[in-house]
């Protein structure tokens, strides 16, 4: 849900201040502080004699912590991945011309975040917490007053992302299409010799009921085969099973298509081509949806997608890391 990626992404910039001081202890000394006599210029993090110590070095520093940490306590690459989004969403929202949230409803968003994350505490805790306790528990230095504070600076990012994931599906092309997975060619080269000899009035059930049968995908006998939406470069399906849907016709089905997984036959019900309207047009109704289960599910086809298909550039400078100084990387 919606909140949890926001739990996750406050605490990633929260843990990555401790994580900084908790890296520079595990391999530093206690040093005098200067107080008043600091002269350190811009850049600069601190000078012993004739040495400086820069923040490239410092950032060094937390990456070699990072990888010596276990997995699930790194955070400074959910750290670059939460920022990195949050820069295609703004550049998304300039690019179609801006939401122009108002007060009311950044409040409003700050209201439902906020209880939405006290409901997730009562429930998370049995009831035993509420979210004044829970946030002491935390040891994140906030009271109620200021995680509310915090959360509605935050608001117009949540508005804004889970908008322009909305005015991406209903305005984009996209197909809806069914698979049979099997193990080997010999199954798949059976499977489509009986779809070939299947009447064309019949050819969608006689598909649902091979993939109820013979699929070996463990969801076909609640999905019949059926895939969810697919957009043209969002990345949901890998490189050979999207180009062999985007070259069938509705209606038609695949050769055996291999990957990875397996044998594919693919079948393209129907196209959907919605008009094509703008941001400005349908903003009040986009605003009005609500959240999904699998919101981040969406998101990251959202964010695959526009990867894809705008082309932004990004540089990563990380010292001691991937230290690139004037590459341009685009997302894969």
């Amino acid at each position: 849900m919606a909140r949890h990626w926001f739990l996750r992404c406050m605490f990633v910039t929260l843990v990555a201040a401790v994580c900084l001081v908790v890296g520079y202890r595990a391999g530093a000394q206690d040093v005098p502080d200067k107080g008043a006599q600091n002269s350190l210029k811009p850049g600069e993090v601190m000078r012993v004699g004739s040495k400086v110590i820069t923040s490239e070095q410092l950032i060094a520093r937390m990456w070699d912590y990072e990888f010596m940490a276990q997995p699930e306590k790194r955070v400074l690459n959910d750290s670059l991945t939460y920022l990195r989004d949050t820069a295609v969403i703004e550049l998304e929202a300039e690019r179609l011309g801006g939401l122009g949230l108002t007060e009311e409803e950044i409040t409003r968003e700050t209201d439902r975040q906020v209880e939405g994350i006290r409901q997730m505490v009562k429930q998370d805790t049995h009831g035993m917490l509420t979210l004044e306790d829970w946030l002491k528990q935390q040891n994140v230095g906030m009271d109620l007053e200021g995680f509310r504070a915090y959360v509605r600076e935050r608001a117009p990012i949540f508005i804004t992302r889970r908008v322009l994931v909305r005015y991406f599906e209903a305005t984009e092309p996209s197909i809806e299409c069914k698979h049979i997975l099997l193990k080997n060619l010999s199954d798949a080269n059976e499977v489509h010799k009986k779809l070939k000899e299947t009447p064309a009035k019949e050819l969608d059930s006689k598909f649902e009921d091979l993939a109820v049968q013979r699929s070996i995908d463990p969801a076909a006998g609640v999905t019949k085969g059926r895939l969810p939406r697919i957009f043209e470069n969002d990345g949901t399906l890998v490189k050979e099973a999207a180009q062999a849907l985007w070259k069938l016709k509705d209606g038609e089905f695949s050769e055996p298509v291999k990957t990875d997984f397996g044998w594919h036959v693919f079948k393209r019900d129907r196209t959907l081509t919605p008009p094509k309207k703008t941001l400005k047009e349908m903003r009040d109704e986009l605003m009005k949806q609500p959240d999904r289960t699998n919101e981040n599910d969406y998101f990251n086809r959202w964010i695959r997608w526009v990867f894809n298909t705008r082309k932004y550039q990004y540089e990563r400078r990380l010292p001691g890391f991937d230290c690139r100084p004037g590459k341009s990387n685009q997302e894969k």
